[in-house]
């Protein structure tokens, strides 16, 4: 287990460090295209340097709705897309606007018999790595199912500063009654009704989803936030 996640590492250190760019630190929200997910985010779009959890089943739109974020960035902006479960289909994520080569996508090894489990330092350590590094206008990571042995939370605890710390989107794609829950400042959680996603919002009651609805009310009364 160990192995696997310093040879992720290694090889996500050498990517990041022949791109790394530390641009100035990015803020305020980016908003992905869809009124139907936008209309839900607190100032209309995907905070910066902060968790969202994308939450729902099969077919509920989570990974259109992540997609749709990468497809608006800026011609300059690179992202990331953690695939778990190897499920991303590249020519799906092109046809949705995706630039395919501003994305790096990131397969941590997976085993035959309790890969799931076996894979899941690999994948948290990765995602606290492109987090962190400045490197990367969003990350998204396919959240893994398997439970976080002892010491979990500190580790869940480190995505949040590394996306704090680094300034990017932090999209967290998680299926209901997921077994790692993120300190994320918002969540939405996505179901498909007669072939339309709708969203709901639940906000977290820490620091920075406080802040981000002060901002949103702000916004709203036509002051500055």
């Amino acid at each position: 287990m160990r192995k696997e996640r310093h040879v992720v590492i290694s090889e996500l250190r050498e990517a990041i460090r022949k791109i790394e760019r530390r641009p100035a630190r990015r803020g305020g929200v980016v908003p992905c295209g869809r009124p139907e997910i936008d209309g839900v985010l607190p100032g209309g779009g995907f905070p910066r340097g902060a968790l969202t959890e994308l939450a729902g089943g099969p077919a509920s739109g989570k990974t259109a709705a992540a997609l749709s974020l990468l497809s608006v960035l800026g011609p300059d902006e690179l992202f990331a897309w953690i695939d778990t479960h190897g499920e991303l289909y590249p020519p799906a994520a092109a046809a949705l606007g995706v630039d395919l080569g501003r994305l790096l996508l990131v397969r941590p090894p997976v085993g035959s018999a309790g890969g799931a489990e076996r894979s899941l330092p690999a994948v948290l350590w990765a995602a606290e790595a492109l987090l962190a590094s400045g490197a990367f206008a969003a990350v998204a990571v396919d959240a893994p199912e398997a439970r976080l042995a002892r010491g979990g939370d500190a580790v869940a605890q480190r995505l949040r500063g590394a996306a704090e710390k680094g300034g990017a989107v932090g999209l967290w794609l998680s299926k209901p009654g997921a077994a790692i829950r993120v300190p994320a400042a918002v969540r939405l959680e996505l179901t498909a009704v007669a072939g339309r996603v709708v969203a709901s919002r639940r906000l977290d009651g820490g620091p920075i989803g406080r802040e981000l609805l002060r901002r949103a009310g702000a916004r709203r009364s036509g002051h500055a936030a």
